[in-house]
């Protein structure tokens, strides 16, 4: 008989390795690599989920148990794919199970039932707030799991159920207890399988391209048959996406297909529309705000090949396309396509091995590309395309930066500056349309008392819950614990309790009493919770004229509206001053993305960047949208500090509810990775305190590791994860490795 290894459908470390079974003769020409069955397993022969994934010549063990039956009659998985389920246990430090998971859609397989109805099933609350408040205190002490529903349903309308699982890693039945108790009630909504509406965009023609875009359509198109990696560097609004859609043009008429990655779900609606316009229902969209229902009809129709281009966020790289002819990956420098949970896998880095496999070419776009991609650049390994101006030829906008001590010792303590506040007036007097831009949600950043100094904390993280105030309610961005705003100071009973900092919830109050003529639509987490809402916005804003949009990084980059011809950046040193070697990086992209929305039609753009450091360098050059200096000081400094792309990062984070139990575990691994890599180049930093120590009820700990990965140093680092996890009392401190982390936190 045939052997077959296998992944069972467990959790469990210990579990986290292959298992033989044999091929009854009746199922020999029914099991193929990705096929998911069932086995009988453990002393019990407990009948349980399992992929299938090798077919070894022989085994080590002795007595073989028989593969039960098949569950789905295709493979969920080929050859190709499986590559990188390999790829990914062993450079994410991932086990098998959660390596499938992410490559296998959620709502196939292991993840969930098949989808049948047109219905998206999910919860919203059945009481006031004042009434779930005190449901949710109940909660909190007697039902934990519950009152974390509780607390995810007082900050969106509506949440499916599927979604409620999947966030939270709770069951059904705890949803069905807050129903039957009256807290939450069930609603389902009417849900539409194809999530193109085709009959709204009308068919387009290809532009005519002008000389540097014409160059990198005929480099890359003659590369179609070869790997190879273009960093395609354009500025702000100098038509990459035009290179894009004639690149593809060109794969589709030679029988292949091709996948494009955008950064957030707020892009895809104008990357979809301009898609859709080009290539009609040869498009699919992959992203997490699909219906598991119109998810699982759009991996049908890229399975079956009425799919020829797939459009998506950072899962979209796994999409089962065959006979792939090209990958996109636009704005490749984002840091969301950097998954944050495990394996936490770059959709870059994937793309690369996808394109390498195929022997197809990668293109990487962004108007400032990442450091590492530029390094390469000039470097080699890729080649880099530029796209110097503006593809309608219209001139970059004006950018002024606002000395906002200036403006504090003028009296002017508004959160506009006086130059802002005039440019605003003269863009509603002509009818055009102005961005602001400030990267953080809610009404402020902190409650605090002015008596005795009392800070309102997240009791789970020890971070300050930031007030929302249209909903008067306090809220932790980290855990998601929620609790009543308050009036009186716990500390001091005193009343002199009051909001500081500053929120998207803020700016548009403010921005209403200096403007109330204006109409405003805000783009964050909180206005875009409910399905299709980063559409609806979009769409509102430009077909009504909105005279103000305001939003969080969302509207930073990717977006296209002709109208828009100011760009005001409210707290340009926020990202500044971030515990991190990116931050740097990261104030440059968004700003110089953020300004490069204002001017993109037939009128002139300017933009304001309100700074209580104007004379910054980073702020300097995203002014002039110089990336070459800023690439050239930001090098510089990496080299001297050893720093990616000089070397790898390797993030081990400890966490668990003893706080003396994680820093011993933490010391151990410590210990053990010095001894280990003490011949190896290879520098291990810490044990030490996570910049956010505490984040639900768990103490962390993190070691860094400065390297460059190989297979030994990856073995090693694998080995210590093992070893932490062979002892039982050890699994109440949880291991998280992420290699080249973009956040440190």
């Amino acid at each position: 008989m045939q052997i077959a290894s296998v992944v069972v459908n467990k959790t469990a470390r210990a579990l986290d390795r292959l298992f033989d079974y044999l091929i009854p003769e009746r199922l020999e020409n029914q099991i193929k690599i990705g096929m998911l069955v069932y086995v009988p397993f453990g002393k019990a022969n407990q009948r349980i989920e399992a992929y299938v994934v090798d077919f070894p010549h022989k085994t080590q063990i002795k007595e073989l148990k028989e593969i039960d039956s098949v569950i789905e009659p295709e493979p969920l998985f080929d050859e190709k794919l499986l590559e990188l389920i390999f790829f990914m246990k062993k450079r994410y430090f991932s086990t098998y199970l959660a390596a499938i998971k992410t490559v296998v859609p959620y709502g196939m397989g292991l993840h969930g039932k098949s989808v049948s109805d047109k219905v998206l099933k999910g919860s919203a609350l059945a009481l006031s707030y004042d009434e779930a408040f005190t449901a949710l205190e109940t909660a909190r002490t007697k039902a934990p799991v519950q009152a974390r529903i509780i607390e995810l349903l007082m900050q969106n309308e509506f949440v499916a159920n599927t979604d409620i699982q999947m966030l939270l890693g709770c069951s059904v039945a705890a949803i069905r207890a807050l129903e039957k108790k009256g807290v939450i009630e069930p609603v389902e909504i009417e849900i539409f399988r194809n999530p193109v509406d085709y009959h709204t965009i009308s068919p387009t023609k290809p532009l005519t391209p002008n000389s540097d875009q014409q160059k990198a359509i005929d480099v890359i198109s003659d590369s179609q048959a070869d790997f190879g990696v273009f960093l395609l560097h354009g500025v702000t609004g100098s038509g990459k996406t035009e290179v894009f859609l004639q690149c593809i043009e060109k794969v589709l008429n030679q029988g292949k297909t091709a996948i494009v990655l955008v950064p957030e779900i707020s892009l895809t609606p104008q990357m979809i529309h301009r898609f859709a316009g080009r290539f009609g229902r040869q498009i699919a969209v992959l992203h997490s705000r699909l219906s598991m229902g119109e998810r699982n009809d759009e991996y049908k129709r890229i399975k079956n090949g009425d799919a020829k281009v797939v459009i998506g966020v950072r899962s979209a790289i796994f999409a089962p396309l065959q006979n792939l002819g090209l990958i996109v990956v636009d704005e490749e420098h984002e840091s969301s396509y950097k998954s944050q949970s495990v394996p936490s896998y770059h959709a870059r880095e994937i793309a690369a091995i996808r394109a390498k496999q195929q022997g197809i070419p990668l293109v990487l776009a962004s108007a400032t590309p990442s450091i590492e991609s530029y390094y390469k650049a000039l470097s080699g390994k890729y080649k880099l395309l530029t796209l110097t101006n503006r593809a309608n030829s219209q001139i970059m906008p004006d950018v002024t930066i606002v000395d906002m001590r200036r403006e504090l010792v003028e009296g002017n303590r508004s959160l506009f500056s006086n130059p802002l506040k005039q440019a605003i007036r003269e863009n509603l007097d002509k009818g055009h349309q102005t961005i602001l831009f400030l990267n953080r949600r809610g009404f402020s950043t902190f409650i605090s008392c002015r008596s005795c100094g009392y800070v309102v904390k997240c009791p789970r993280c020890n971070i300050a819950l930031t007030y929302h105030k249209n909903r008067d309610f306090l809220t932790c961005h980290y855990c998601g614990y929620t609790q009543k705003n308050l009036h009186v100071c716990p500390e001091c009973s005193s009343h002199y309790i009051k909001h500081f900092g500053t929120g998207t919830q803020k700016v548009e109050e403010e921005l209403a009493e200096l403007f109330p003529e204006a109409s405003v639509l805000r783009m964050d987490l909180d206005t875009v919770s409910a399905k299709n809402s980063h559409q609806k916005i979009l769409e509102q804003f430009e077909k009504d004229k909105i005279d103000v949009l305001i939003g969080t990084q969302m509207v930073t980059k990717g977006l296209d509206f002709e109208n828009v011809t100011l760009v005001g950046v409210l707290a340009a040193d926020m990202s500044l001053n971030l515990d991190d070697y990116r931050a740097n990086e990261k104030t440059f992209d968004l700003i110089t993305q953020v300004c490069g929305r204002a001017g993109r039609g037939s009128y002139a753009g300017r933009a304001f960047i309100q700074s209580y450091m104007p004379e910054n360098s980073v702020l300097q050059m995203a002014k002039l949208q110089d990336y070459q200096s800023f690439y050239e000081e930001e090098i510089s400094l990496r080299k001297s500090l050893m720093y990616p792309p000089f070397c790898d990062i390797v993030s081990l984070v400890f966490s668990g509810f003893s706080e003396a139990f994680v820093d011993t575990c933490a010391q151990k691994a410590a210990k053990q990775l010095k001894d280990a890599l003490k011949n190896i180049p290879a520098e291990v930093l810490g044990p030490g305190a996570c910049g956010f120590y505490k984040m639900n009820n768990k103490y962390r700990k993190r070691i860094l590791i400065k390297c460059r990965l190989n297979d030994t140093i990856l073995n090693i680092i694998s080995d210590c994860i093992a070893k932490h996890y062979k002892s039982k009392e050890n699994q109440a401190v949880s291991v998280l490795a992420e290699t080249n982390p973009t956040h440190i936190m």
